[in-house]
């Protein structure tokens, strides 16, 4: 709680000192870099997704976690590129995937999407992998489609309520969850207050942040149809948390891969969700935080390379 007030109290106090603190919106053209191949539901709904590494199988179907994109997977598929097929994508609100309607962000929503999206593919045999929101939006999917994936590699995914991590006080969430709250939150930004906070609380050592991370997600929280996704898809998180159910009927080989020292979703979750599918793996590593794919990527690929071949 205390987190959330502070940030709230210092993003207030910085607005009305009148520094630039309410950034501009950016365009599409403005984010052309992070544009890459273009897929189109049949209402329309487009998505925003890049494929890299060798064609054909084994396929490896990724979702980043909340606030990211799918560069948040960048140092993960240099390495994985070399021996599979891996598509990345950008989520519903993030990135530069459209905004879902109404625009409210819960996990169930986006394990829909994740439905959605290996159907208008057309894909048969995948790997699901997902980091945090994105890993508790795929855990559901599984649930509801057990005999979809071939595999599932799960970065410390949410979907357990401990009493940790983001949670924002419940009067708080629900002014962000409101018409005028909605409008406040979807302007703030900075790229000085992203750095402390993922450095804080994201990164085990904060000298991991890659300043280029940091980049991306100011620049990309500022794309005009997705601003303000992270704080409502947190509010959402608070105020109608959305427990699991039905993990035991997972039979997908599933890996957990955690860092021991995450301060978002912390390790006894991953012995939970491990405990709770039979046969499925769980590794931890020592000294590292929440962004394990990125703090700890070169170790972590080559775990999942393992897991994959002993399928």
């Amino acid at each position: 709680m205390t987190f959330w007030i502070v940030l709230i109290l210092l993003l207030i106090f910085v607005w009305l000192l009148g520094i630039a603190f309410f950034s501009p919106n950016l365009n599409r053209n403005e984010l052309s870099n992070f544009s890459y191949n273009q897929l189109a539901f049949a209402d329309g709904f487009s998505v925003n997704y890049r494929e890299v590494g060798r064609e054909g199988r084994p396929l490896l179907l990724c979702f980043h976690g909340g606030g990211d994109s799918l560069g948040g997977w960048g140092e993960w598929a240099k390495v994985l590129a070399r021996d599979y097929h891996l598509i990345l994508v950008d989520l519903p609100g993030h990135g530069l995937t459209d905004p879902l309607p109404g625009g409210t962000y819960t996990p169930k929503h986006l394990a829909d999407f994740i439905g959605r999206f290996i159907e208008a593919m057309g894909l048969e045999k995948f790997v699901l992998v997902g980091h945090s929101f994105g890993g508790n939006a795929v855990l559901r999917y599984l649930i509801e489609h057990p005999d979809a994936a071939e595999a599932a590699i799960l970065i410390a995914p949410g979907g357990y309520q401990c009493g940790k991590g983001l949670e924002m006080p419940p009067t708080m969430a629900r002014f962000v969850l409101s018409h005028w709250g909605r409008r406040f939150v979807s302007h703030l930004g900075s790229r000085g207050l992203l750095r402390r906070m993922l450095k804080a609380r994201f990164f085990y050592n904060p000298a991991a942040l890659p300043e280029k991370m940091v980049e991306r997600i100011y620049l990309l929280s500022r794309y005009k149809k997705n601003r303000g996704t992270v704080l409502n898809l947190v509010a959402n998180a608070t105020v109608n948390f959305q427990p699991l159910n039905g993990l035991e009927n997972i039979k997908t080989p599933t890996l957990f891969i955690w860092g021991a020292d995450d301060h978002i979703i912390p390790l006894e979750v991953g012995r939970y969700f491990s405990g709770k599918i039979s046969g499925s793996q769980l590794i931890a590593y020592e000294n590292i935080g929440h962004m394990v794919h990125v703090e700890n990527a070169k170790t972590s690929a080559d775990d999942a390379i393992k897991f994959i071949k002993g399928l």
